[in-house]
């Protein structure tokens, strides 16, 4: 363990702050994550650690103080700092006193398919990392896959994504890509495509959900593009009778998730012949 970093100005805390700003995830290939329970998370899938960050004046928590020990841990650069440096990396009120550098990890759009079953989302546009985070937590709810991020949509790996995941940001496969590449392996793969849409569409309980799928949501503002819309098999959408015309993307995605996680886990118990 090295020794006990107390300057805010340190060199190497300097470049861990620098990962809140996106630049520098994609320049370096890493991340950053804060909490005991996103630390667990981490080392309990597997999750390529670039070090350990710990604050022996603000880690209080039993657990936590177990992590630093721990197996899990030995092969890690383990960073010891004062509470004056670890205040300056936190990113919310009451820090636990743990965190974490951590590798980005991106799946290939090949990487789909290579199960029998599974859930996969398309995201087109999405600008908020909190609803990308949170749809994150719901597919890792109801067993999903993965997430494909289409052009211009915000990071995965941002910070508030990250949190609002609840860890499933290490559970979910995370693909990048742009139009043109995923019309050319769609067109070469048996998966059908979804898109919900607040326009015209068959709603979205009407229909039945095959173990193979892609669900398509758009961004905040203007929805599924015409290029995405016009490659979907089928277009739903939520009914509402109320004044508002939208709904949160998240609460959207999680409406949708677990109608399909429904329709599958029963087709799950029939063949298995029970109900």
């Amino acid at each position: 363990m090295k020794k006990i970093i107390t300057s805010t100005s340190n060199e190497e805390i300097k470049r861990i702050r620098k990962l809140k700003n996106k630049k520098e995830r994609d320049g370096s290939g890493l991340f950053f994550i804060e909490g005991i329970h996103h630390v667990i998370e981490a080392l309990d899938q597997g999750a390529e650690f670039e070090n350990l960050i710990f604050c022996p004046e603000i880690l209080r928590s039993e657990i936590g103080l177990k992590v630093v020990k721990s197996e899990k841990t030995q092969n890690i650069d383990v960073i010891q700092v004062s509470e004056a440096v670890f205040q300056t990396l936190a990113s919310k009120e009451g820090p636990q006193g743990l965190a974490a550098t951590i590798h980005q990890k991106y799946y290939l759009l090949e990487d789909i398919g290579k199960e029998d079953r599974g859930i996969w989302i398309l995201l087109e546009g999405v600008q908020d990392p909190g609803n990308l985070g949170s749809i994150l937590r719901c597919m890792d709810a109801v067993g999903g896959r993965g997430i494909v991020l289409l052009n211009d949509t915000t990071d995965a790996y941002h910070p508030t994504s990250v949190r609002a995941s609840m860890g499933a940001i290490f559970t979910q496969s995370i693909i990048r890509t742009n139009i043109d590449d995923f019309i050319i392996w769609k067109k070469k793969n048996n998966f059908l495509l979804i898109g919900a849409i607040c326009r015209e569409g068959i709603d979205y309980n009407k229909i039945q959900y095959p173990s193979k799928m892609i669900l398509a949501l758009g961004s905040e503002q203007k929805g599924l593009s015409q290029q995405v819309m016009a490659i979907c098999d089928i277009l739903i959408n939520i009914p509402m009778i109320g004044h508002v015309d939208s709904l949160n993307l998240s609460n959207s995605a999680s409406i949708i998730l677990y109608e399909i996680f429904n329709q599958q886990r029963m087709n799950i118990n029939i063949e298995k012949g029970s109900l």
